[in-house]
């Protein structure tokens, strides 16, 4: 991860991507501005494109020619778990698993 000083931790870059994504942990910590780190969390991830908003399930267009999937607009109420959502599943699963999340209780 990028090139830390005495002080402070080191931040996250483009070669840290698919470990924070494996890594399944919900947030990252901060990163530097305008870092292109950010760019590919919001395209492969989020599937943002350049200055659109994060696109929903209700998202009924298609990214052809670069237009915005959010112009045409289906079922607004449809809510369809990316895949995000699901490592967050996976991760508050564990969690809250009987082997991780008992011995881990106040007493």
């Amino acid at each position: 991860m990028g090139q830390p000083s005495e002080a402070a931790p080191a931040l996250p870059d483009v070669e840290d991507l698919d470990r924070m994504v494996a890594s399944d942990a919900p947030f990252a910590r901060k990163f530097h501005e305008d870092d292109p780190v950010l760019d590919k969390i919001d395209e492969e991830i989020l599937g943002r494109g350049v200055d659109m908003p994060t696109p929903g399930g209700w998202c009924a267009g298609t990214r052809e020619n670069g237009s915005d999937p959010c112009t045409v607009i289906a079922n607004t109420s449809l809510l369809q778990p990316g895949r995000g959502a699901v490592r967050l599943q996976r991760l508050i699963t564990s969690l809250l698993s009987e082997e991780k999340f008992h011995p881990r209780q106040c007493k």
